[in-house]
């Protein structure tokens, strides 16, 4: 987990996130802006922190669901005023297309005998 953060820009090389500051002549002139949330929402740098942090909590712990520290990752989605349920379908939203490919299916070779679920997967049947 590598976070790097300066004075108006905080970047991760885990997850394609960012949070940055509001520096033009505003009311909202140095708060912050994290780039998974709605963009209304103006976070003071602890909580932009907390929100790359969590970010990275979340993508790295995704092969291994049981890995995620649950406490940890509510407090920090506590501090951003959201539920870790939210900040999960937020993330999810915007991943990749194509970054969660579905495992081709496993099963007999003769298309007669796949299910349709199988034969949904991309693979196109025939039938003489």
């Amino acid at each position: 987990m590598a976070i790097t953060a300066t004075g108006w820009l905080i970047t991760s090389d885990v997850v394609h996130e960012a949070a940055f500051r509001i520096d033009i002549p505003e009311q909202d002139r140095g708060r912050w802006v994290l780039s998974y949330l709605p963009t209304n929402r103006r976070l003071s740098r602890n909580q932009a922190m907390a929100g790359m942090v969590l970010a990275e909590m979340i993508v790295l712990e995704q092969p291994h669901p049981a890995g995620l520290d649950h406490e940890v990752a509510q407090l920090h989605a506590t501090e951003l005023d959201c539920t870790l349920h939210d900040v999960m379908s937020l993330l999810a939203l915007r991943a990749p297309a194509g970054s969660t490919e579905p495992e081709p299916p496993v099963g007999p070779t003769d298309d007669r005998l796949r299910s349709a679920a199988a034969l949904a997967h991309g693979v196109t049947s025939f039938a003489a």
